[in-house]
């Protein structure tokens, strides 16, 4: 009852401060602001897309610029993908983290910036290497380092960027950092119809393919840091930013101890677990185990649906960041399950990682039965794991700065951005177990 009367206390107060901010030095009630033309909307999307455009833009043609063109035949070759997938991952959660720890420490939006012009001297660099470094100079040594270098700095730039992003727009309405859900599942939309547009219009034109990716990135990238000027100077931004200001200035949130941080998981930790675990789940599956999933032959001659050159771009990458963007925009408008109780169905999303187990995942090496061997049970189960993951991954996201008391709601953002990091980087990890599982049992 204590704690519940604090709670309510805690709750009247945080109204009192919002609607003292809501009225003119006269004391009359003035309204809030509106979103004209949704214009803040539209630009944190634009930059939810902006915070993986790179990153995936580099690793859908690492495949085939470096793997197969400048790493061919080397000893670079096969360690190459794993590679970059830890020097990439693990920056990028603990730079998270770190700037959470500091996380009211100076100006926020300079976060965003600085990261972003990085980010675009780092993508130029990768255009000038496309244009002018080439293999046959026998540069691989020195070409494998400075590639390595740009990831890992790339990575350290983006992890800041995100979180800095995420703490921004946790001040906002709850559907505002749904935005940043959508544009990451836009994105992958986009790079996914690019894969396939490449491989249809030009898959033997490596270098050229290269340059496309990288040039659109820097041009995406540039698109974002000018959107800023914009944002910034939106009546609507202004009056969210400087509420939340006064709210966390207050109650002396500025720079927070470890209890205020123990605090605030406390009023949030449950919506951060179902972040945390709708991607735990879908990145075991998506994309390794998919990947790793071909279509079920019967007869000698026999084909896909999808042709066997876009089977995987179209039935897998496509379907999946489709259908997870249709599930983060779904959860704008319908909220079920309640906050109390999303935890059970985001448990309930486990079944995927048995019933992939049960498709013809790993033909070659498995031991385990198939007992999904049509193709459309893979092409429908995917559509399902995605929209899934879209929509209650975007619940989770509205529910947590909502669950907490303003003066936390910035911490909460930053939190939630760690924990989806985190949901990825360990179910990326965790898809060797499975692998060995049904290879083995």
């Amino acid at each position: 009852m204590e704690e519940e009367s604090e709670s309510q206390s805690t709750s009247r107060s945080n109204r009192d401060l919002v609607q003292s901010s809501e009225r003119d030095t006269w004391g009359r009630r003035i309204s809030a602001p509106k979103d004209r033309w949704f214009l803040v909307y539209i630009i944190f999307t634009l930059h939810g897309m902006g915070m993986l455009m790179s990153w995936n833009m580099f690793i859908t043609i690492a495949p085939q610029y470096y793997h197969d063109y400048w790493f061919n035949g080397t000893s670079y070759q096969n360690s190459f993908m794993s590679i970059i997938g830890v020097t990439s991952q693990i920056p990028n959660v603990g730079i998270m983290i770190l700037n959470t720890i500091v996380v009211m420490v100076g100006f926020m939006m300079l976060r965003v910036v600085v990261p972003l012009i990085i980010n675009c001297f780092l993508i130029a660099a990768l255009v000038l290497l496309a244009i002018f470094a080439s293999p046959d100079n026998g540069d691989v040594t020195w070409f494998y380092v400075v590639t390595l270098i740009i990831i890992m700095a790339m990575n350290l730039a983006n992890g800041i960027y995100q979180n800095s992003v995420y703490g921004i727009v946790a001040d906002f309405p709850d559907n505002y950092i749904n935005s940043l859900i959508i544009g990451n599942n836009l994105c992958g939309v986009f790079t996914s119809v690019m894969s396939i547009l490449t491989t249809l219009i030009s898959p033997n034109d490596i270098k050229l393919n290269a340059l496309l990716y990288f040039s659109i990135s820097l041009a995406f990238m540039i698109i974002c840091l000018a959107s800023l000027w914009f944002l910034v100077r939106s009546p609507f931004y202004k009056y969210h930013i400087e509420k939340g200001i006064e709210a966390r200035y207050e109650e002396a949130v500025d720079n927070p101890s470890l209890a205020q941080y123990w605090e605030c998981l406390t009023y949030c930790w449950v919506q951060l677990f179902n972040n945390f675990y709708v991607y735990f789940v879908s990145l075991i599956i998506f994309p390794a185990m998919m990947t790793d999933t071909p279509y079920f032959v019967k007869h000698p001659g026999d084909k896909s649906i999808f042709g066997d050159e876009l089977y995987y771009a179209i039935n897998t990458f496509l379907n999946f960041n489709l259908f997870a963007w249709i599930g983060s925009s779904a959860a704008n408008y319908v909220q079920i399950p309640s906050a109390k109780y999303l935890w059970i169905a985001v448990i309930a999303r486990t079944i995927f990682i048995p019933f992939y187990m049960f498709c013809n995942y790993r033909p070659s090496t498995r031991k385990w039965p198939v007992f999904f061997e049509n193709e459309w049970w893979f092409t429908i189960g995917c559509t399902i794991m995605a929209f899934t993951c879209g929509y209650m991954s975007s619940l989770a996201l509205i529910y947590t700065p909502s669950r907490v008391p303003q003066r936390y709601q910035k911490l909460s953002g930053m939190l939630a951005s760690i924990f989806l990091m985190l949901g990825i980087l360990v179910g990326v990890a965790s898809t060797p177990i499975i692998a060995y599982i049904v290879d083995s049992w």
